[in-house]
């Protein structure tokens, strides 16, 4: 009777887990695998939504993105820029605020953790329309306030030497909160006890961030740093809306450039080896921070082993 259970039991869960996993397992073969292969496969092509068929063409057209396209080096350039701008800003905003956080009340911690929230919530166009309005040169709030204090004016998303910070920015305060958020659950999870043991040491507010919760969060922060790496290489929304890579091509990111050549003019095997250049640079940038990560973890157990 109880082989009889433990059979039907084991059925009943063999059933479940394949209504569950193979409903998944097609999604994500639909919406991931299939197309990430054929974008590696278009890549070594000629493909052209303008012709019906296509040849294997080999590296040319990684090749054509480094010696046949000056609009590629500027918008890797710019990817560069914008993600050593946005991810130590993001990663360090982050932080502060989820220490901040921490050190209120329930309800104060609720309430402002919800504000912080907010922005990741809300459109990307609705926050970009919202920052041009607070950009705009003749009529926005920015250059108000700074007319009210007697300061110079400035064109902001005009300037070539300033647009692309200031789209930095609007990244940044996008997805701050966020982040802090998951970070502030990481804080809220250590455990009293260390905090009462350093106070006992007499260890003071800034000795127990920097000797306990940063120690122990790490790997959370190992996480913001990769995702908002993906993020800045990602930087797409507020650049479409904002300015399409103007002036000049000062705000050109590799995004923007492989849309454009991928959709506007249709040059499927170009904009396939770009997103493949772009998918190594995301991926080469999270290995480095993974490396320094673990190394450092690899140092604390062998300092840790010899009782130092």
């Amino acid at each position: 009777m109880g082989k009889l259970i433990g059979t039907k039991r084991n059925r009943g869960r063999s059933i479940f887990l394949f209504c569950v996993l193979v409903p998944t397992f097609i999604w994500f073969l639909i919406f991931f695998i299939i197309p990430f292969f054929s974008v590696i496969m278009y890549s070594f092509t000629n493909a052209h939504m303008a012709y019906p068929t296509y040849k294997f063409v080999g590296f040319d057209q990684y090749i054509k993105a480094f010696t046949k396209d000056p609009t590629f080096l500027i918008s890797l350039k710019n990817t560069v820029v914008t993600a050593l701008v946005i991810v130590p800003s993001t990663v360090i905003l982050a932080i502060l605020l989820a220490a901040g956080l921490n050190a209120l009340g329930n309800r104060l911690r609720q309430i402002f953790t919800f504000i912080y929230f907010l922005p990741s919530v809300i459109s990307a166009v609705a926050i970009s329309l919202v920052w041009n309005w607070l950009y705009n040169k003749n009529y926005g709030l920015f250059n108000a306030i700074l007319d009210a204090l007697g300061m110079k004016t400035q064109p902001f998303l005009t300037s070539a030497s300033q647009a692309l910070i200031c789209l930095c920015i609007v990244q940044i305060w996008s997805i701050f909160g966020y982040y802090a958020v998951i970070l502030l659950a990481a804080i809220r999870g250590i455990d009293k006890s260390y905090y009462e043991a350093a106070e006992v040491d007499g260890a003071g507010p800034l000795a127990k961030f920097f000797r306990i919760t940063l120690p122990l969060i790490k790997n959370n922060i190992l996480f913001v740093c990769v995702m908002t790496t993906t993020v800045a290489f990602m930087f797409f929304a507020p650049v479409q809306i904002l300015t399409k890579g103007t002036p000049g091509t000062s705000t050109m990111v590799m995004l923007l450039h492989i849309m454009n050549k991928g959709i506007k003019n249709s040059d499927i095997g170009y904009a396939s080896a770009m997103s493949i250049i772009l998918m190594l640079i995301i991926l080469f940038f999270s290995m480095i921070q993974w490396i320094i990560t673990r190394e450092r973890k690899e140092k604390a157990k062998h300092y840790k082993g010899q009782g130092v």
